[in-house]
């Protein structure tokens, strides 16, 4: 089975061997946790910028003077007070993308994702 993935403009053919429906079944569990993560992380930022509007800030000066990751997540963990989960993300983000982040984008991000969940679901359900 073949699928084509689009991601900001950019296109990528995934080809899956074996039955779709038998890898998402085995992987299920994995995936949800994966949605929801997102939605967790998404919705933890807004309320980062809710308390304080320069808040990424203080997150890339953490990360920079961080000499480990472990380092950065403990710090952002404590000084902006962010879950590990979260802290993870944002140290996995690029500088550009971290400095471009905005309330504003995050929410629409998080719409989004919430629209991709729904449309997920429906074509699951209808099947």
């Amino acid at each position: 089975m073949k699928t084509t993935i689009k991601n900001r403009g950019a296109e990528s053919t995934l080809t899956i061997s074996g039955d779709f429906y038998q890898i998402l079944d085995e992987n299920f569990a994995s995936v949800c946790m994966a949605i929801a993560n997102k939605g967790v992380i998404l919705k933890e930022l807004i309320h980062l910028f809710d308390k304080d509007d320069k808040a990424i800030d203080t997150v890339i000066q953490i990360i920079m003077k961080s000499h480990f990751p472990q380092e950065a997540t403990d710090n952002l963990q404590e000084k902006v007070g962010i879950t590990e989960l979260t802290a993870k993300y944002l140290l996995h983000t690029s500088l550009s993308k971290l400095s471009s982040m905005n309330k504003k984008g995050i929410e629409k991000e998080l719409a989004k994702h919430k629209k991709q969940i729904d449309l997920i679901f429906s074509s699951i359900c209808v099947q």
